[in-house]
């Protein structure tokens, strides 16, 4: 099966990684193209998925010739010869299983890279300390916090380290302009995801629970399901600095807590594994190819 992948310019991080876990994944038994939607059409392929975030524009998709799976549903149009082809499955991982319909799950997935983030930095980081186990003397170099950075977060940020800084002065909060990769988690004792909408699925969270970091993150569906409804990690309301900072000062100074949501995340991180993703993606691909 020739599959044509088409990004989106305004597809977020997560449909990105989102496409570099796919596109590996899918070449093993398929012959996958990235291309634009133009390209698309001339390409030859059986199938495209579209990566965005946010509606698809109706322009590029009108008497699209393929079909398509996309992360997004086409925006409606007014006029009957503006109408866009839709797509025959639109997927996400916050979907409950939907019957017959358009509409379906798709799990989030996580490269491989990840879960080879060695045990002994990835739950205590760079400088061996245990944050989960021993909490560590005053006198040592502080906890380093880390979260992807975006501009709805910062502010939720600073006024959650004002908070702490009230208790503790022994933490840096580093916020990553780059996605983390797993040398990156090597170097954090906590991950945190101060997410401020439901739409906000780049927290990195699933990538911090795999390398095996006890993890903050705000109440979103997409939160809730990485962290079983907390059961492998701390969550917190969206927007509450209050909340967050406790919750950040639990995970990193109780161990008798975050030590078994720690363990319990480390059990389940198989959930993240592409080979579920891709067995979904197969299915749907084969159901709509002539």
């Amino acid at each position: 099966m020739r599959i044509a992948h088409i990004i989106l310019p305004g597809a977020a991080a997560y449909e990105r990684k989102s496409q570099r876990i796919d596109h590996a994944s899918l070449s093993a038994s398929h012959e996958v193209l990235v291309v634009t939607v133009e390209e698309a059409r001339r390409s030859g392929a059986d199938v495209a998925h579209v990566y965005a975030t946010g509606e698809l524009p109706i322009a590029p998709f009108v008497r699209f010739p393929i079909p398509y799976v996309a992360s997004a549903d086409v925006r409606r149009a007014r006029w009957p010869f503006r109408r866009a082809v839709e797509p025959d499955y639109v997927v996400s991982p916050i979907l409950e299983k939907v019957e017959q319909s358009r509409y379906q799950p798709l799990a989030e997935a996580v490269e491989d890279d990840y879960f080879a983030v060695p045990r002994s930095l990835g739950s205590s980081g760079a400088n061996g300390h245990r944050g989960t186990e021993e909490p560590r003397d005053r006198g040592t170099s502080p906890y380093l916090i880390g979260t992807f950075s975006r501009a709805a977060v910062q502010p939720v940020v600073e006024q959650t380290l004002a908070r702490i800084e009230r208790f503790r002065t022994d933490m840096t909060w580093h916020l990553f302009d780059r996605v983390p990769s797993p040398a990156d988690l090597a170097t954090v004792d906590l991950w945190v995801d101060p997410a401020v909408s439901e739409s906000d699925f780049d927290g990195f969270v699933a990538e911090a629970l795999v390398a095996g970091l006890p993890v903050v993150a705000s109440r979103t569906k997409i939160n809730v399901l990485r962290l079983e409804h907390g059961r492998t990690g701390f969550l917190v309301p969206p927007r509450d600095a209050n909340e967050l900072a406790h919750a950040i000062l639990a995970a990193l100074f109780k161990p008798e807590v975050a030590g078994g949501k720690v363990s319990a995340a480390r059990q389940t991180a198989s959930k993240f594994r592409a080979k579920q993703r891709l067995r979904v993606l197969n299915h749907m691909y084969e159901t709509i190819v002539p």
